[in-house]
């Protein structure tokens, strides 16, 4: 049974009123203010936590012009990938992504992973498809590049992604030797296009881009919290220096009184300004 804060009395299930027995408390009111206070100083504490976190994706995605860069190196190997992927040695075909779409489409998505081990052109196209859809993973990865595992992230996701590429590369090359079995009234060897030689290009520039970032490193502005109306930096050095709750509530409760007062000050300004006119 929980007992009374205020007199320490024992309460029991029979005591359904809101106050206590022996001292007339107000049980749901007690100390209400205090109780908003520690609420309110929990959840600005929260975002003051939170807060550097969008403040370093902001900056990751817009924050400076070898951010910005850095998105556009990200999307310019898509575009390759609409340039010759594959050339057919008799009669000069080329086949793009969207052809090289619509040939896995016909032959069955899941006959193309399914045969990935039996038919290297299956492994290649597999390959080729997964270093695109790394591509687009990095574009959100690009939000928790300025983390505290940016560095470690940055070389998996960007070197697997130039390794599926050649690996892609490397099997079509080999394959090509061989007949076009995927591809109906086609039976003549094929060989790399100048897409795929340029996407793995403009792939390992963004791995190399990507880690000249790392070095360089992108300025992050940082949004000032408040935490009770104190700065959140000065309100943890207060906390570091070992001041009291009541202490520091008191320096939290003057902090807030001088804000309202500038709120104050900034309003009349505005409606003389507007009464002015």
């Amino acid at each position: 049974m929980a007992n009374c804060p205020h007199c320490g009395r024992k309460l029991r299930l029979f005591d359904w009123r809101p106050e206590c027995p022996d001292c007339k408390t107000n049980l749901i009111y007690y100390n209400s203010n205090q109780r908003l206070l520690d609420e309110s100083e929990k959840a600005e504490k929260e975002h003051a936590a939170f807060q550097p976190k969008i403040d370093r994706a902001k900056a990751a995605y817009a924050g400076s012009p070898l951010a910005i860069v850095r998105i556009i190196l990200t999307l310019l190997p898509i575009g390759a990938l609409f340039l010759p992927l594959l050339t057919i040695v008799e009669g000069g075909k080329q086949l793009n992504v969207i052809d090289v779409y619509k040939i896995m489409n016909a032959y069955g998505i899941g006959n193309v992973f399914g045969d990935a081990l039996k038919k290297p052109i299956c492994l290649s196209a597999v390959f080729l498809l997964i270093s695109a859809v790394m591509i687009i993973v990095s574009l959100v990865l690009i939000l928790m590049s300025l983390g505290k595992h940016a560095k470690i992230r940055v070389l998996i996701t960007y070197s697997f992604m130039v390794l599926c590429a050649v690996t892609s590369a490397v099997i079509a090359s080999v394959a090509g030797k061989q007949s076009m079995e995927l591809i109906e009234g086609i039976n003549s060897p094929f060989k790399p296009g100048v897409g795929l030689y340029l996407y793995i290009a403009l792939l390992a520039v963004l791995l190399i881009f990507n880690l000249f970032l790392l070095k360089a490193g992108i300025p992050v502005k940082y949004t000032q919290c408040l935490i009770g109306g104190l700065p959140s930096d000065e309100y943890y050095r207060y906390i570091e220096q070992g001041m009291s709750k009541a202490d520091l509530q008191r320096k939290m409760l003057i902090a807030l009184a001088e804000l309202e007062y500038e709120q104050e000050i900034d309003l009349q300004e505005e409606t003389k300004g507007d009464e002015g006119k």
